[in-house]
């Protein structure tokens, strides 16, 4: 009888590498942008950073919201959207309220798309269309939801409350304190979760964690939901910054399709099953400091925003040959 050879076990740097070299190297890629970034402006202090901190928070959030989505083996194109009813929901219920109010509210909001986010999931799985179908129709649902709501750019929020998100002028832990916090208490606990390995299963394939016991239908309407928590997170923190909200569909398509940008250069895959929050997270600072930097180096705005075209795309495919790479070893 042949005996059968047991492989040697992967060396840990090995499998760091090959878990989490992609988010390594985003971080490394952010850290160096943040110096030319330095190196240009000759007084870079606190209130640079805050600016760079309260402006990517809604990126960073929304990146999350589709990352967890993207993860599962899905794409949620109403993220943008559902950030935009969160921030004309809760800029039109703050307007005039003290801060105790607000954060109630606050609260009530992200709840709320949550539980919308869940129930597109349930469309998505009970009718078996694409997700890429109902999101976007939902997406321009959820935009005509805002317009009822605020009919226009309005209302408003507490000072103190905007303080307490996104920090005042020269503070930028506020926004990085709590986009760290909703990262640390929700995510991570949940990727070790039974429900998060469920995540991971039903991404890299469907059949398989179907045949190892993972409720299937269950498990992706867990994506969509924990995606509304991130989006309804995204939506106060644009209340908090702006001071007011603004139902527009241009804003949630923008935000879209940045956040496909950043869950694409922060290292998760788009067929699903591979990558984490962090990078996606690193990928919109970045994509933040990527315009600033090429205007500061004299660029025309029109060819920045080719040129930031360009880096993505190359960036992507380089991640692209980088995760063929690992996989054939």
């Amino acid at each position: 009888m042949t005996a059968t050879t047991v492989p040697p076990p992967t060396p840990r740097l090995v499998r760091f590498r090959q878990d989490h070299g992609w988010t390594v190297g985003v971080g490394l890629l952010l850290v160096a942008m943040v110096a030319l970034r330095a190196a240009q402006i000759p007084s870079f202090g606190g209130f640079e950073l805050r600016s760079l901190t309260a402006g990517t928070l809604m990126l960073a959030l929304l990146a999350m919201a589709q990352g967890v989505v993207v993860i599962s083996g899905g794409i949620n194109l109403a993220v943008g959207a559902l950030m935009v009813l969160a921030n004309c929901v809760s800029a039109f219920l703050m307007e005039g309220q003290p801060l105790a109010a607000c954060l109630l509210i606050a609260a009530g909001t992200v709840v709320a798309i949550a539980l919308l986010s869940a129930a597109m999931g349930w469309i998505v799985v009970v009718s078996g269309l694409p997700d890429i179908v109902v999101t976007l129709a939902l997406h321009f649902v959820f935009v005509g939801l805002a317009l009822v709501v605020l009919g226009g750019p309005g209302g408003g929020t507490a000072p103190e409350f905007s303080q307490l998100i996104v920090g005042g002028f020269s503070n930028p832990w506020p926004a990085l304190a709590w986009l760290v916090a909703i990262y640390g208490l929700i995510w991570v606990p949940f990727r070790r979760s039974r429900a998060g390995i469920a995540l991971y299963a039903i991404g890299s394939d469907r059949q398989a964690a179907f045949l190892a016991g993972v409720v299937v239908r269950r498990a992706r309407i867990t994506a969509y939901l924990l995606s509304g928590v991130f989006a309804g997170f995204g939506g106060v923190a644009t209340t908090a910054l702006l001071g007011s909200g603004s139902p527009e569909e241009s804003i949630a398509l923008g935000a879209l399709l940045s956040s496909v940008a950043a869950v694409v250069l922060g290292g998760v895959a788009l067929s699903g099953g591979v990558g984490d929050l962090l990078g996606p997270v690193l990928a919109a600072f970045a994509l933040t400091l990527i315009p600033a930097i090429l205007l500061s180096l004299g660029v025309d705005s029109n060819m920045a925003v080719l040129l930031e075209g360009a880096i993505i795309i190359v960036l992507v495919m380089l991640g692209a040959l980088l995760e063929t790479r690992r996989r054939r070893e």
